[in-house]
């Protein structure tokens, strides 16, 4: 067949096609819109029945049967934290990589094997206010894992011969997290907020971690790992009275040691800017923030669940505004990280365009100021609370939640009614409140601000702004 012939016949067939089609209807309109149901009432969380007790050496201890699952969570909760390295900033963790490596009769790859036949890994989080040790196991090997704790913080091996990898791998890491210019902003945030305090030096530098040497992290261990700065807690399924045969031969006969001294930071409430120059960069980063009272301050949670309708997730008026409505980031978050001794810090934080980076800040300012001279609705409000009173039960709704929950009110010496009544708290906060809160603690002339940009196209712009006059600029 010719290519003409077949061009025909191929018209030909459409036609007929065509022909024999049904005529065109009118489109179907879509279903109408089915809203999900109306949130009903939030339960109150209850805290399971615990219990507590001190051993003679002062190591506390909390035991909550929870759940159905055959596992048990362990946390132990030591207070030392990088604020007590004193001039060998790195060491917590430095010391903290070699207590994996080996602890008792085990060497590094024996301890771990230890863990995985229980059914879980050791985890060690050092932080700014204390140091975690974690595991999550089969119940019947949850006094197993008492001793392997013990073992750890008792009696580790902490081998000299892996010290400079170790120093090599932290060096790598801060150098690494140097390029990225939210940690320059942090750093540059943390100095101006804290000043010499502990808190106001956020990453070790490279002579630093060099110095650390292995009589150092003996030193750290012999001085702040002790049973009055410990609490133990066990959450799950587990035979209670073989647990605490186990933890009594395992720590009963742990030197008592020191309690750690408080050492309450003062946050600079100076209005001060620093602009940090990132030539080239498509993407300006803007860190924002005052130091606020901790969670044991009356109106605390008045002031979380503003924080929560300003930057606290997808309801948020920041999220909504910037990146919903605008487009200028993939998302803005504000926070409030309680600290140790009373103190905690709220902050605001994005990554934008950069051409977008002045009307952003602008942006930001107008969000905060709304919220501290303008109740909010009653619905949103009501969706805030809803959100925040969910999250936290959800959160607190397992093993390792609940030990989280009470490591974090042992900490900052709170009763078990703050959990208990969280969510009654939550929703008994008013719309005047929660305006009265922000208004108090939300005072951005008196806030640091840090914004890591191409200066040399946007400095002006963001120097010009209203809401930075009378800032002090560095």
């Amino acid at each position: 067949m010719s290519p003409r012939i077949a061009t025909a016949s191929v018209a030909a067939a459409l036609l007929l096609a065509a022909a024999c089609a049904p005529a065109p209807t009118r489109p179907v309109p879509p279903p109408p819109r089915e809203h999900p149901p109306a949130v009903g009432p939030m339960r109150p969380f209850t805290l399971p029945t615990k219990r507590d007790f001190t051993l003679a050496n002062g190591m506390k201890v909390t035991l909550v049967p929870f759940g159905t699952l055959p596992k048990t969570a362990l946390l132990l909760a030591v207070r030392t934290a990088n604020t007590a390295e004193g001039a060998h900033r790195g060491l917590l963790n430095i010391t903290a990589e070699l207590l994996k490596e080996g602890a008792g009769t085990r060497d590094a790859e024996a301890l771990a094997q230890y863990a995985a036949d229980m059914g879980g890994a050791l985890e060690i989080n050092p932080a700014l206010d204390q140091t975690t040790f974690g595991l999550d196991v089969l119940s019947d090997r949850a006094a197993d894992a008492i001793g392997l704790l013990a073992d750890v913080v008792r009696r580790p091996r902490l081998p000299a011969a892996e010290l400079p990898r170790l120093k090599t791998d932290l060096a790598r890491q801060v150098a690494v997290a140097r390029s990225r210019p939210q940690t320059l902003a942090h750093e540059a945030f943390a100095h101006l907020m804290w000043g010499d305090h502990p808190y106001g030096h956020e990453q070790p530098t490279e002579a630093e971690i060099a110095a650390i040497d292995i009589r150092d992290v003996h030193a750290f261990v012999d001085r702040e790992f002790s049973a009055a700065r410990a609490h133990l807690f066990v959450s799950g399924q587990f035979d209670a009275a073989a647990v605490e045969r186990a933890l009594r031969a395992a720590f009963g006969d742990w030197a008592a040691g020191t309690a750690p001294a408080p050492h309450p930071p003062t946050g600079s409430r100076t209005r001060v800017v620093k602009l940090i120059d990132r030539p080239g960069a498509a993407q300006s980063t803007i860190l924002l923030g005052v130091p606020v009272p901790g969670p044991a301050t009356p109106g605390f949670i008045g002031l979380s669940v503003a924080n929560a309708m300003l930057g606290g997730g997808l309801l948020s008026r920041l999220d909504r505004n910037i990146r919903e409505d605008k487009g200028w980031t993939y998302g803005a978050a504000s926070r409030i990280t309680p600290l140790a001794d009373g103190v905690a810090l709220w902050t605001v934080a994005t990554d934008v365009n950069a051409p977008d980076t002045a009307p952003a800040l602008a942006e930001i300012f107008k969000e905060i100021d709304r919220l501290r001279t303008e109740p909010p609705p009653a619905d949103e409000l009501r969706s805030i609370q809803n959100f925040r009173a969910g999250a936290f039960v959800i959160g607190a709704s397992s093993r390792g939640g609940i030990l989280a929950q009470l490591a974090f009110i042992d900490l900052q010496g709170l009763p078990d009614e703050y959990l208990t009544q969280y969510v009654q708290h939550v929703y008994g906060v008013t719309q005047d409140e929660l305006r009265s809160a922000a208004a108090h603690y939300l005072d951005t002339s008196a806030a640091t601000l840090v914004v890591v940009a191409d200066l040399g196209k946007l400095r002006p712009a963001i120097e010009a702004l209203p809401a930075l006059k009378g800032a002090r600029f560095e």
